[in-house]
């Protein structure tokens, strides 16, 4: 799979969150995102995932222009860090089996 942004920003109101950017990670390789708190990790790859839309750009997958396409239909996914991202969710343990 190779995922491409072109020209990608996003603003929520009048303020940027990110800037006009470029990205097209390598298929086989390891790419990681580092920075500050609050430097756009997170939003990034929430347009990445097809969570946010961006202000501006597009997100390709395998040439085709996913950008706003809803993200059952993606070939891309997004593993939060923390369970607190998806409240609604719910895992139970019984009998040393997860269900």
């Amino acid at each position: 799979m190779q995922l491409l942004l072109e020209g990608v920003s996003k603003k929520v109101g009048a303020e940027t969150w990110l800037y006009n950017m470029d990205l097209a990670p390598q298929t086989g390789e390891v790419t990681v995102l580092l920075g500050a708190t609050q430097a756009g990790k997170t939003s990034l790859m929430r347009i990445m995932a097809g969570l946010d839309v961006p202000s501006m750009g597009r997100v390709c997958v395998d040439g085709a222009d996913v950008t706003g396409m809803p993200i059952h239909q993606r070939n891309v996914a997004m593993v939060c860090q923390q369970f607190i991202n998806y409240p609604s969710l719910r895992v139970s343990i019984k009998a040393g089996r997860v269900q």
